[in-house]
């Protein structure tokens, strides 16, 4: 595993086969490309489809005994679905709507919080995806709302002494160079230049330059994701280098996964919050993958990335200072609407108020075989803490702030707060996918991970590389991590006035102990 932990994120290759009663090949089949083997049933067929999931989840799938558990018969579940999906292939015409309702028919048993299923429908080319968590979570009352929501201090301003924020996400950088100063001089520049009586040759020229320049800015405004909207503003970026147009710099392609707001607040009274909304610290924070991840050569993305370090060590730095006064009054971690992220950022958030050494917070156990239930002996699961000098904070309130939107490493930290001494856990269940993900996606590995390629092979499956088991060796897939203090947000208060009654009730739990 190299300490990854994502909701939905990438993942690895895995080799599938068939063991059931099924009338099947006994070939051990791999699924790591659009190859004869593997995909040639599904291509033209949706029974083809279903076979291959079924068939790949058999081998591949980390939680057969808990679904057993939780009434599900994968064989009883084969016997159901493939007529239903056999009766697709009779009609002429399938549209994208008749295929997602059966998908998301077949995958909502399953209790797993990151897989998702996705099926290219060959009668219009366009792929579906479903996500049992996804159908599971939409049920909750204000699911779809807090996807609107950020965390917001401003309505504290008044009680608050420090501060400190920076959004590193390519989506972030990508709209303020486009709808911001960088297209405003331009377009000045370009009024300025044809306004002139007599221009001169250079001054044509430029103003030519510009007027392309912003007719394409204009176009990839328009385009459909920040991948391609990415690449086409890198482009146009190194085409009109020539202008000088100031802070006209490439984004690195590489803040498209590793971007991240983070948010540091110091309360008058010593209470130390941190906001962060992946957990995507380690490339900005070890040496070794900051070389790794980023274009060290390029100064606008050393930069980002500095605004970054520099807002997670103003936080680290303050708990440090007002513990060694006696003056820190307690911790809040946000970890609201967190998809996940690194396993290894555990020790710059939540591990850097620990003891070295590590944090047990459960089990994990692996895919070790084609059988269905061929499973490893559960081995420790251990957070890295932090290994230099730092203070242990042990003797103040800490508080983690969670809610249905927590994935994953969020909801990992969600537990680990549980298991402290003076830890807390405040809001509401976590989404429940706790599971351990990879993200190597180049091989197999513990028969788990990537099942196809997404958007390529007709079927791809995505699925962790290991169970997550808590302390009591319980799984909590598809049901979370439960609040110590039970508190939704009041959406409507937060939008009106910037109140946040979640915050709120952190506060008082560390200024009260209620």
């Amino acid at each position: 595993m190299k300490n990854k932990i994502f909701t939905l994120g990438l993942m690895f290759l895995t080799l599938v086969g068939a063991t059931s009663c099924h009338e099947e090949n006994d070939v051990v089949m791999s699924y790591a490309n659009n190859d004869e083997l593997s995909f040639n049933e599904a291509k033209n067929s949706f029974a083809g489809k279903y076979r291959v999931f079924w068939k790949a989840l058999n081998i591949n799938y980390t939680l057969w005994d808990y679904e057993k558990q939780n009434g599900l018969d994968w064989d009883e579940h084969y016997a159901t679905f493939l007529p239903k999906f056999q009766a697709l292939d009779e009609k002429d015409d399938v549209t994208d709507k008749e295929l997602q309702d059966l998908m998301n028919e077949m995958v909502a048993p399953l209790h797993d919080g990151h897989f998702v299923v996705e099926f290219q429908n060959h009668k219009t080319n366009k792929f579906i995806l479903a996500s049992p968590s996804s159908i599971r979570n939409q049920k909750i009352e204000g699911y779809s709302q807090l996807a609107q929501f950020t965390p917001d201090l401003s309505g504290y301003s008044s009680s608050i002494v420090e501060s400190k924020e920076y959004n590193s996400s390519a989506y972030r950088q990508l709209t303020d160079a486009i709808y911001g100063p960088i297209v405003k001089w331009a377009q000045t520049r370009y009024d300025k230049l044809i306004a002139l009586p007599s221009p001169t040759e250079s001054e044509a020229a430029e103003a030519s330059g510009l007027s392309q320049f912003l007719k394409e800015i204009e176009e990839l405004r328009k385009l459909p994701n920040v991948k391609q909207m990415l690449t086409q503003y890198n482009n146009v970026a190194l085409r009109y280098s020539y202008l000088n147009i100031p802070n006209l710099d490439p984004i690195d392609e590489t803040f498209i996964d590793n971007g991240v707001r983070i948010t540091y607040n110091l309360f008058d009274d010593g209470i130390a919050y941190l906001y962060i909304s992946g957990f995507a610290l380690t490339p900005y924070l070890n040496e070794k993958e900051y070389y790794n991840t980023f274009d060290v050569t390029n100064s606008h993305t050393i930069s980002i990335a500095r605004y970054v370090t520099d807002t997670w060590t103003a936080w680290f730095n303050a708990i440090q200072r007002l513990h060694k006064q006696n003056k820190l009054k307690g911790v809040i971690i946000d970890v609201r609407n967190n998809g996940g992220g690194y396993m290894d950022d555990f020790q710059y958030v939540l591990g850097s108020l620990m003891e070295k050494g590590g944090f047990q917070i459960g089990w994990n156990r692996f895919k070790r075989g084609l059988g269905r239930y061929d499973y490893s002996p559960l081995t420790p699961f251990v957070l890295p803490t932090m290994s230099g000098d730092h203070e242990t904070i042990n003797d103040v309130p800490v508080v983690v702030l969670a809610n249905i939107r927590s994935v994953s490493m969020a909801e990992i930290t969600s537990a680990a707060v549980k298991l402290m001494p003076n830890g807390k856990l405040i809001g509401t269940r976590t989404h429940g996918g706790l599971c351990g993900l990879n993200d190597i996606s180049t091989f197999s590995l513990n028969y788990s991970g990537h099942i196809g390629i997404r958007n390529n092979t007709p079927v791809y499956c995505y699925t962790p590389y290991l169970t997550f088991f808590d302390m009591e060796k319980k799984i909590r897939e598809g049901v979370g991590v439960e609040p110590d203090i039970n508190i939704s947000l009041d959406y409507e208060k937060f939008v009106a006035s910037n109140i946040d009654n979640q915050l709120d009730r952190a506060l008082q739990y560390i200024r009260t102990g209620n």
